[in-house]
């Protein structure tokens, strides 16, 4: 995501990138390669799960390789499921865990939630429609639109602009709401009207001036779909994406039936306990809507790939992919993250709704990726090394892995000088404290949330090897440090102790 025309993130923003979990960050990160990588084998699916590893190599153990029960508990993920895609084929999809704790075991038809993976599916819906000729990529919306208006003193708003988050949109995520309480119409939310838990859909910039991403922007595309061709969007995208795809298992409505929700796996709270209700109901159905499989995903990026290369199988024509993949800011196509600019092509999206968290990545010209998805709140990070255990095994197109850091033996002083109550200087409301682990090791926790381990990289620096986040004490003289700086993947943000 970074781009002259976005913003630099900040620790704060970068918190929500993961939060909502599109940043590319976790794609080049997924796929840097190992030189222990082997061949696939014709028949038989290369096992994976004994060949986890953190984002960061610790040096003296740079060929250290987890389990996956062991890192799923790490992570207090309960629940994870896995495709795994060779040459256009799924060659391997497998469930682990169970569907919440000590639940039933998560099997390759277990349904998740996709969160914004959903918008990657809308998108070739629309392009779908671009091809018909029922909606224009580039026309102002505001002539197919009665829902919703906008004013025009910015200039024209365009489909093409809401699917690649330039339109200037706010509203980057969405709350959903619990299994039986009101919820809004679509025209509700997109006012900002109650019962509607969002505000209005507003164009806060000028459109395509910049990155923004907006799931807000997608509201506007669903509403703009339905009326463009006057059918609920649910069937209407089952007609345009899902049963051209034979994606059988997946679906857009909103409540999910008695027996999908039946099939689903329930989500996890951010302190990894069983999320109350099972999971929220999320009437914003083109931004977060979707339930689906990996398998099920797993025929839609191969539908992607395909029509990317003008194969048989295709979705959508060899135009529309090619307006798919032309790079915009902050290296996004319609509805994709597109990765770095330099190396293979690649195609991905992240997802996550409340308690639940997925990935798809998609090497076209190879045609190999994965999806995984999982029923647990921060469960990103394990999605990371899952996706790097696979494209270890199955040589995926390499990326430069990030070089192994040195960590000192934690002592009695490193540990007093950053043990404590943190609040970030900008940002009151985000708190996170730093303690001492059973095993004595320390770990770094946001408020609510799942704990992550921390290294001393000096006597004043830790580091996260579960990430790419460092902390390191404003004044090393001090002996318990009264602020610290949080750097976080390009951006930085000073925290003070309050205890």
């Amino acid at each position: 995501m970074s781009n002259t025309a976005a913003p630099i993130p900040t620790f704060h923003s970068s918190l929500k990138m993961i939060a909502r979990g599109t940043t590319s960050l976790l794609a080049a990160l997924a796929v840097s390669a190992s030189a222990s990588a082997v061949s696939a084998s014709e028949n038989t699916p290369l096992a994976f799960e004994s060949a986890l590893r953190r984002t960061i190599a610790i040096e003296g153990s740079e060929t250290q390789r987890f389990d996956l029960a062991e890192r799923m508990a790490h992570y207090r993920v309960p629940g994870l499921s896995v495709a795994v895609i060779e040459d256009c084929r799924i060659v391997d999809a497998r469930g682990f865990g169970s569907t919440i704790w000590a639940g039933a075991p998560v099997t390759p038809e277990t349904r998740f939630q996709a969160g914004s993976i959903s918008k990657s599916v809308t998108a070739i819906g629309a392009l779908r429609l671009v091809e018909r000729g029922t909606l224009s990529l580039d026309g102002d919306v505001q002539l197919q639109i009665q829902s919703w208006s906008y004013d025009k003193a910015r200039g024209p708003v365009t489909l093409r602009q809401l699917l690649s988050h330039t339109a200037g949109t706010n509203l980057e995520g969405m709350k959903g709401y619990l299994p039986g309480e009101p919820r809004p119409t679509l025209a509700q939310i997109l006012r900002g009207e109650a019962p509607a838990n969002t505000p209005a859909i507003v164009v806060e910039s000028d459109p395509g001036s910049r990155w923004n991403y907006s799931g807000g922007g997608y509201l506007v595309t669903q509403a703009l779909m339905g009326e463009a061709t006057g059918r609920d969007f649910a069937p209407l995208m089952r007609e345009l994406v899902l049963k051209p795809l034979a994606m059988a298992s997946s679906s857009f409505d909103q409540p999910p039936s008695d027996a999908d929700g039946f099939r689903s796996a329930q989500g996890t709270s951010a302190d990894g306990s069983p999320l109350p209700g099972k999971w929220r109901v999320y009437p914003e159905m083109a931004p977060a809507g979707l339930r689906s499989t990996p398998s099920d995903l797993g025929r839609f990026v191969i539908g992607l790939a395909r029509s990317v290369r003008g194969e048989t199988g295709a979705i959508i024509g060899k135009d529309a992919a090619a307006q798919l993949m032309t790079r915009g800011p902050g290296n996004w196509g319609l509805g994709v993250d597109l990765g770095p600019a330099d190396g293979a092509r690649q195609i991905s999206h992240t997802g996550k709704n409340i308690g639940f968290t997925s990935m798809f990545i998609i090497y076209p010209d190879s045609c190999q990726g994965a999806v995984v998805m999982t029923n647990g709140y921060d469960g990103g990070w394990l999605i990371n090394e899952v996706m790097r255990a696979i494209g270890d095994i199955y040589r995926w197109p390499a990326r430069k892995p990030l070089p192994a850091r040195a960590a000192l033996s934690l002592s009695g002083p490193i540990a007093e000088r950053f043990v404590g109550t943190y609040q970030l200087r900008d940002f009151a409301a985000e708190r996170f404290r730093i303690t001492r682990g059973s095993g004595g090791e320390l770990i770094w926790a946001r408020e609510g949330h799942v704990g992550r381990s921390l290294l001393p990289e000096t006597e004043n620096k830790l580091f996260s090897p579960d990430s790419v986040m460092t902390i390191e004490a404003l004044s090393p003289s001090e002996p318990r440090a009264r602020a610290v700086k949080l750097s976080f993947g390009g951006g930085s943000n000073i925290a003070e102790r309050t205890d």
